[in-house]
């Protein structure tokens, strides 16, 4: 994110050898403390609360006359912050000088006919996102506008990626998985022949800004999908050698959004790891593979985890909704190995 954000300094206490008018920039989310001539020992950033202090993990680094902080997590607009080093204390807020409202990108799956046995989805968002409190901003709702309770998984901690702009979200999975308690008394959240939609309400970014408004994915259930996917029903479009043009994967049905990210990597004969952009199309029914550079007139192999899986959660060793003894391996994450030539 290209950022340049202005602190404001809210006060300096004593013992200050840090300029009065420190300039403190955000740039790239990292915390730039400009002209810094200030101790560089027990450097520290915390999160100022009511009752306590918490601090922000991060490494410093002095670049220049400027010392950077890079925080694991971008920091939030219009929140405390306190910078110590040794005795020395600044406290500061950022004030973000100009910010987009967030908007929702996509939902996966992308396809509007989804299986009653659906287990999870991935909600993209347009900038980095609080990762707290949202969950029950997500609701869904059946054909007669009654939310569906309990749908939603509620997890103690959110299922973001690195980037805070992707959501996992998991439809209890103690619902979807027959023969459990909560299957039995309360059935699926999803059923057959109905129709729904995901409202996602007014969840917040870093910087407090909200959704303009209400996004809402529509679809229609179908009967569960009771078949794991199938590496022999997988058609390929091979490349030419000499050439950057994309090896393609179709399927039968579609996969799961993560698993075509980072289940499937192609390596050649001596098993080095062919680096490259993934494409994925057709409602995740097809993944393309374009490399960084040329393809040979040589062997390659495809190498597929077996977590694998479909939206539902069946993967390459067995169903979600599996009988103890059903799965094709007893160790999951099992590499298998497809072969193919470019010519």
């Amino acid at each position: 994110m290209k950022l340049s954000i202005i602190f404001v300094i809210l006060s300096l206490w004593a013992n200050a050898l840090i300029a009065q008018h420190l300039k403190i920039t955000v740039k790239n989310e990292r915390v730039v403390f400009h002209q810094w001539n200030a101790p560089k020992h027990n450097l520290a950033v915390f999160l100022v609360t009511t009752n306590d202090t918490i601090l922000i993990n991060g490494s410093f680094k002095k670049v220049d006359e400027d010392l950077v902080f890079n925080p694991e997590f971008p920091m939030l607009d219009k929140v405390a912050y306190r910078l110590k080093a040794g005795n020395e204390i600044v406290d500061f807020s950022l004030k973000a000088k100009i910010n987009t409202i967030p908007s929702v990108t996509r939902v996966y799956p992308t396809a509007d006919i989804l299986p009653e046995n659906l287990l999870r989805m991935y909600i993209q968002f347009s900038k980095p996102m609080k990762t707290v409190g949202n969950l029950e901003k997500i609701r869904l709702i059946n054909e007669n506008e009654q939310e569906v309770k309990g749908a939603i998984f509620n997890n103690v901690y959110e299922l973001w990626d690195d980037s805070q702009t992707q959501l996992t979200i998991i439809f209890d999975p103690s619902r979807v998985k027959t023969g459990l308690v909560a299957n039995e008394t309360l059935g699926r959240a999803l059923q057959t022949d109905k129709k729904y939609k995901i409202v996602i309400g007014d969840v917040e970014d870093i910087y407090g800004q909200k959704l303009a408004q209400p996004y809402i994915k529509s679809f229609s259930v179908v009967t569960a999908d009771m078949v794991s996917p199938d590496t022999n029903s997988w058609q390929y479009v091979l490349p030419k050698a000499n050439s950057k043009s994309a090896l393609a994967i179709h399927f039968l049905d579609t996969v799961d959004r993560m698993s075509l990210l980072y289940r499937i990597q192609v390596f050649n004969a001596q098993n080095e790891l062919i680096t490259g952009s993934i494409h994925i199309k057709n409602k995740e029914k097809t993944w393309e593979f374009v490399p960084d550079n040329k393809w040979l007139s040589k062997d390659y192999v495809l190498k597929v985890n077996s977590r694998l899986a479909d939206p539902s959660g069946n993967n390459l060793n067995g169903l979600f909704d599996h009988s103890i003894g059903s799965l094709k391996n007893e160790q999951e994450g099992k590499i298998i190995e497809i072969p193919f030539q470019v010519r």
